[in-house]
């Protein structure tokens, strides 16, 4: 996914917030589930929520204000009850990653009570498993 480091988003020296991060690789987690035909609203809707239970970011590099930045994404793990995604976040202008993270998620029903995903939704994220990181524009 491609995005523009905001001005609410950085600090008095106009580098982003190290929370920011977070809000962008959520961002980049949807779309990349949008991008592969899985509605993460669907999924809502049906009850089932991806709980993150982990999430680690290492800051590299800084990120400035107007900077564009690309974040990748790729499903590294997907079981009945667990997920995790890795994450790249790069700088557009010259390739460089400003930082790695990931993400660990366990599907839960509306009590927050951890669930089995339906095989409707397991099969398909399967397909993606380990796949060279996609670039969302």
């Amino acid at each position: 996914m491609k995005l523009r480091v905001r001005f609410a988003e950085t600090d008095q020296m106009g580098i982003a917030h190290h929370s920011s991060y977070v809000i962008w690789l959520e961002a980049a987690r949807v779309e990349w589930l949008r991008e592969r035909g899985i509605s993460y609203r669907d999924i809502e809707q049906s009850g089932i929520s991806l709980a993150v239970t982990n999430v680690t970011v290492d800051y590299l590099r800084s990120a400035l204000f107007d900077d564009e930045l690309t974040v990748q994404v790729q499903l590294v793990t997907a079981k009945s009850r667990l997920f995790a995604f890795h994450y790249e976040v790069i700088r557009a202008s010259d390739g460089v990653t400003l930082a790695t993270a990931g993400t660990t998620h366990v599907s839960v029903n509306t009590q927050g009570k951890p669930i089995r995903l339906p095989q409707q939704w397991l099969e398909p994220l399967n397909k993606y498993l380990n796949q060279v990181p996609s670039t969302s524009s």
